[in-house]
């Protein structure tokens, strides 16, 4: 009995020594966008999952400065845009919301991070979507269509360069 409690203590005591480890940096460089595939006065949006009967939104928003502000999903029933802003600001300060991107011929490539599964540190990932014209993107089976916005946060963020 004594053992197992002092296993019980010991496990807990060595996964906190483990902490953190540092972030993967960019291999991508941060090219600035010219062209005329995509739109940059607005954003993208699409279904990004669903879990039970409520569906989550994902917003990408381009900037020609060749980042790109992408959020995870919020509840589609929130219509009220000032409740959408207030969680973007929020998630402005998540380092796996941002990511580099560029476009090559009818697609865009990009670089963001994600966090790894077994230890806090961010990783780099590397995700693409397919350009299907100006106002449609697609990533797999999930369709992004664009909606101008006049109130796009900037792109200033402490993870990109």
């Amino acid at each position: 009995m004594k053992s197992k409690l002092v296993l019980l203590l010991f496990i807990p005591f060595i996964h906190s020594c483990i902490g953190t480890l540092p972030d993967e940096e960019l291999t991508m460089i941060r090219t600035p966008y010219i062209g005329k595939e995509i739109r940059l006065d607005g954003y993208y949006s699409g279904i990004s999952y669903q879990s039970g009967k409520t569906t989550y939104i994902s917003y990408k928003f381009f900037y020609s400065n060749g980042v790109l502000f992408t959020s995870a999903g919020y509840n589609s029933n929130i219509q009220d845009i000032d409740s959408i802003i207030k969680l973007m600001n929020k998630d402005r300060k998540d380092k796996r919301e941002w990511a580099v991107f560029q476009v090559k011929k009818d697609s865009i490539v990009m670089q963001g991070w994600r966090l790894r599964d077994d230890v806090y540190q961010n990783l780099l990932t590397s995700f693409q979507f397919k350009i299907i014209n100006d106002t449609t993107l697609s990533s797999g089976t999930r369709i992004y269509h664009f909606k101008i916005f006049s109130q796009k946060p900037d792109s200033m963020n402490l993870f990109i360069k």
